[in-house]
Parts: C-alpha cells; sequence; structure tokens
C-alpha cells in the first residue's frame, strides 16, 4: 500500500545530496593514489592475490583433456557415446542443458485449447492485425457470448498463420487488453503469467493490474532488480517512493520535469505525493479527464481518490478491498458481477457483510439476498416460494438475472413450490445450464424452452413462438468441417454479434448468428444464447 499522504516525509533537497556524492568519489579515489605512491599491494582476503600462487584443484575436479573418471566411464557405451540404458550402479545418466526460447506469446494461453472446447487453429489464415482490432470491439451483451469470447482470449491456441512479420505478439496484446477493458483481471494476469511478463510491453500491463488490485509489491521489486521494465518514469519514481528511498524518487521527479519527460497531470500527482508542502492541500486538484491506473493511485494516496463508477470497468476492483465503505464495495461487486468479471460469491459475500441501515437501490437487493439466502439455508420451502418471483425480478431489473441465477438456481429443485416460484425457479436453473426439475407442471411454452436447453430443439419449431421457432431451426443447423476463409475465429466474433442483435429485436439477424455458432462447431454456446434471448421477455434480461 503507498504511504497516505499524512504520513509521508518531505524530500531532501537535491543540492543537499551533492556533497556526499563527491565525497564518495574522492574517498574512493583516494586509497589506489595512495597504493601508487607507497608502491604497496592491494590488500586482499584471499592469499593466493598476493602470493601469486593459486589453490590446488578439489580432489573430484575435471577438466577437458583429463582422462574420463572411472565412475564416468561407466556411463558410456564401449564406441565412447553415452549410453540412453541407467547404468547397473544407479548412476542418474548425464543431463543435457537446452535454452528454452518464449516463442511467439500469440500461441500462449491459460487453459488448453480442448478445456476450452475450441480448435487450436481458431485463428487460421486471418492477419494478427485484423483479429486484434475485431477483439477490440468485441463488446458481448449475453452471458454466453461473454464466456465463449473469454474462452477464445485465454486458450492456448495457434499464432494465426497471416500475421506479417513484426506482427508477433500483437494478438496477445490485444487479448490481455480486451480482458482488462472487460474487467476480467484475474484472467488478464493469468494470461501474462503464461506468456511470462518480463517483457516492457507485457510488464506495463502487469503493472496496471497490479496498481488496479492494490498489489504493488511484486511489480515494484522487479521494477528494482530490472529499471528497464518501468514502463515509464512515473512507475519508476512511484515504486522508489513506495520502497522509502524517498532522495532518489525526489531528484528523479526533478529530472524527469527538467527533461518535460512526464504528462503535466502525472507531475503534479507525483510531486504532491513526494512532498504535501509543496502545494496548498486546501486546493484539490480539478478532476482528470482521464486517468491512468498509477494516477488513480496517486490521486488516493494525496487524500483525493477518485469514484469509480465513471471509470473503465477494471477500476471497479480498487473498491473491493477493505478501504472502500460497504456500499461501495456492494457497488463495484455488483457492476463487475453484471458483465461476468468476477465469482458471484464474492457478490454473495459482499450483500452478507452487514445488514442494510437504509433502503432502496442496493440496500433492497442486498436485504433481499439477505433474507432468501437464509430461507435457502433454512429449507424452509414456504418462505423461498414466496420471496423467490420478487426477488428474481428485483435482480433481472437490475441487470443481475444472470449473477442471481448463479448463485440462487442451484439450490432449486421446483419441488414443493407454487406455479409462479416453480416457472422461476425453472428459469433460474435454465440460466445456468442445469435442468429445470420436473417440467410437467409448468405451461407447454416453458416444457418447450426446457427441451430446447436440453439439446431437443424440435418441439420448440412447433411452437406458435416466432423468435422461439426461428432460433430452434437456427440450432438444427450441423457443423461444418470445413473452416471459413477467413478462420473460424473471426468468423465466431462476427456471429456473437449477430446473436446480441436479438436483444433489440432483431430475430433474423439473431437467427442468423446462432446458426452460424452450430456450424463453427460451438453448438452448446448456441443453445444457452438462445435460451437467455427467449427468458428475455420473461424475466426482463433485454439490456
Amino acid at each position: 500500500m503507498p504511504m497516505r499522504w499524512t504520513e509521508r516525509r518531505p524530500r531532501r533537497h537535491a543540492a543537499g545530496l551533492a556533497l556526499p556524492a563527491a565525497l564518495c568519489v574522492a574517498l574512493v579515489a583516494l586509497p589506489a593514489a595512495a597504493q601508487v605512491a607507497t608502491g604497496s599491494a592491494p590488500i586482499s582476503a584471499n592469499d593466493w592475490l598476493t602470493t601469486g600462487t593459486p589453490p590446488l584443484p578439489p580432489p573430484t575436479a575435471w577438466r577437458p583433456g583429463d582422462a574420463i573418471p572411472p565412475d564416468a566411464q561407466i556411463l558410456r557405451a564401449p564406441g565412447g557415446a553415452a549410453s540412453d540404458m541407467l547404468p547397473a550402479t544407479g548412476l542418474p545418466p548425464a543431463v543435457g542443458v537446452t535454452r528454452l526460447a518464449e516463442g511467439n506469446p500469440d500461441g500462449k494461453g491459460a487453459i488448453p485449447a480442448e478445456a476450452a472446447r475450441l480448435p487450436r487453429d481458431l485463428w487460421g489464415p486471418a492477419p494478427a492485425g485484423e483479429i486484434a482490432q475485431e477483439i477490440a470491439r468485441a463488446q458481448p451483451r449475453l452471458s454466453a457470448g461473454r464466456w465463449l469470447l473469454q474462452r477464445m482470449l485465454t486458450a492456448q491456441l495457434d499464432p494465426p498463420t497471416g500475421t506479417a512479420q513484426g506482427d508477433e505478439g500483437r494478438l496477445f496484446l490485444a487479448r490481455v487488453d480486451r480482458l482488462i477493458a472487460l474487467g476480467r483481471l484475474d484472467d488478464a494476469e493469468s494470461l501474462l503469467r503464461a506468456a511470462g511478463w518480463k517483457d516492457r510491453a507485457r510488464f506495463q500491463r502487469r503493472f496496471d493490474i497490479a496498481l488496479l488490485r492494490d498489489e504493488a509489491d511484486e511489480v515494484c521489486h522487479a521494477i528494482a532488480e530490472t529499471p528497464g521494465l518501468a514502463p515509464d518514469l512515473g512507475a519508476r519514481i512511484y515504486c522508489l517512493a513506495r520502497a522509502g528511498d524517498w532522495s532518489a524518487a525526489a531528484l528523479t521527479l526533478h529530472g524527469a520535469q527538467a527533461g518535460g519527460l512526464l504528462e503535466p497531470q502525472l507531475a503534479t500527482l507525483l510531486d504532491r505525493f513526494l512532498d504535501d508542502g509543496s502545494a496548498d492541500l486546501s486546493a484539490d486538484l480539478p478532476p482528470p479527464v482521464q486517468v491512468s491506473a498509477l494516477e488513480f493511485r496517486l490521486f488516493e494516496a494525496i487524500g483525493q481518490p477518485l469514484a469509480t463508477g465513471d471509470l473503465e470497468l477494471g477500476f471497479a476492483w480498487s473498491d473491493l478491498t477493505g478501504n472502500a465503505g460497504w456500499k461501495a464495495r456492494i457497488e463495484a461487486a455488483e457492476r463487475l458481477s453484471r458483465a461476468g468479471a468476477i465469482d458471484p460469491l464474492l457478490l454473495a459475500a459482499t450483500y452478507l457483510e452487514q445488514s442494510p441501515a437504509a433502503s432502496g437501490g442496493v440496500w433492497d437487493r442486498a436485504a433481499a439476498f439477505q433474507k432468501l439466502d437464509e430461507a435457502l439455508a433454512l429449507d424452509d420451502t414456504a418462505a423461498v416460494g414466496a420471496m423467490l418471483p420478487a426477488a428474481t425480478a428485483l435482480f433481472a431489473r437490475a441487470g443481475l438475472a444472470m449473477p442471481f441465477a448463479r448463485l440462487v438456481g442451484p439450490q432449486l429443485d421446483g419441488g414443493a413450490l407454487d406455479m409462479a416460484a416453480a416457472e422461476t425457479a425453472a428459469y433460474l436453473r435454465l440460466l445456468t445450464g442445469l435442468p429445470a426439475g420436473d417440467a410437467a407442471a409448468l405451461p407447454p411454452d416453458d416444457r418447450a424452452l426446457i427441451a430446447l436447453a436440453a439439446g431437443d430443439a424440435a418441439g420448440f419449431a412447433d411452437t406458435d413462438t416466432a423468435p422461439g421457432a426461428a432460433y430452434a431451426a437456427a440450432l438444427m443447423a450441423e457443423p461444418q468441417n470445413a473452416p471459413p476463409p477467413g478462420g473460424r475465429g473471426l468468423a465466431l466474433l462476427s456471429a456473437i454479434a449477430d446473436v446480441d442483435a436479438g436483444l433489440d429485436g432483431d430475430t433474423a439477424r439473431a437467427s442468423a448468428g446462432l446458426r452460424r455458432m452450430v456450424e463453427l462447431g460451438q453448438p452448446a454456446d448456441a443453445r444457452m444464447a438462445a435460451v437467455e434471448l427467449l427468458l428475455g421477455e420473461h424475466m426482463g434480461l433485454r439490456r
């Protein structure tokens, strides 16, 4: 944690360091001059430096050209080559050492392609630059699309064969940047660790993630060991101050200011961060138009923290720490859960921290979740049935139907619930990909939807619901073995965007996108997307 502005110590003046530095140079030079004058030899802790006689080699030493020791000869075949078999004595075979190259980072990933249910040649012959542009534009609204995109960004896939010379690594950085923008900092960090982040461009992303999560110790230690890794002088100055070297931080800042090497906003923040006497602290700095992760932490450190609600999604992670109030933590957890960026269990834990002292907004959702969680823990079916429909509608209106379903759905089986509660329970379980339980008592459209989610789209194709029939027909498409000319990856990104059009009422485009997803080998994701679209009318999922 950076030191608070009330704890900072004043910096030393640069001129105060000049005399000690000159004195050190003189003291270093003095012994050498004395040696020349007196003719005395340097004093050494090793006798052989003064006697000129090196020590004898250890008895087990061996040098090229010496006879091979008997214990090493048994490891060699009669012809002189190393034997492939272990010797009868049990001695280990000779060990070879090969330097491993990092290779093209575009082929790195945090999960195997098989676990992501993706072909290794997903990107095919598409140019890396074109893929990077499409990834930067991808903004799925359906949870099924977000999960598919997350797997595409984190999977270990073959680099695209259409990558131009010098473009290696561009796709990797685009994947990391998109994960950060989507608020998936854990996934972005896993991807960086899989490829190695001791590269300046990758380290810059790793540095930003660490600051957003308020975990800068590791990256500052890396900068101290390898200063060239620092994204800029601002990061170097910040880490020097965190390490307690305020004088070095101040000198570096003065030099950077003199050379015009820092943006004005960052320079002002660092100046106030290092010396709270350099500015009138009664006057706040003007609110920034844009802010980096480092500037965000510096605003916090000088006692002028920024609200995260209007900042990019990744900044919401900073409110999940204990430094933020309970309401700010709930709002951050809801925002990240709404985007599918965190495990809903973190949202549940935030809701359960305290008892709401007010009503409206987040307080109503916290109170509703606490009551429902208690009823589920007590297996109080009557209380669950009474609360479930209203609580589901409350969370759906806030765009939190999916995280709510993932928290509550696995605990519902629909048994002994009245019709309204049983139907709601079925919807919540369908959203999480779970069987809906006993569907016999549910209306025909619900039974058809349950069959569609289970992979039987034929029943829904005969219903009177126009979107349902169109989506069911699309899901009955057959996968295609031959990839499209531009590769499956770009086609999948396009299909995800087409399916999202169903949220705006464009059934034709959504159907085409679902069909394309099935043809590209992602039928399970297509079914989940269709279920979300069809439940939109019932649960208010349109947004």
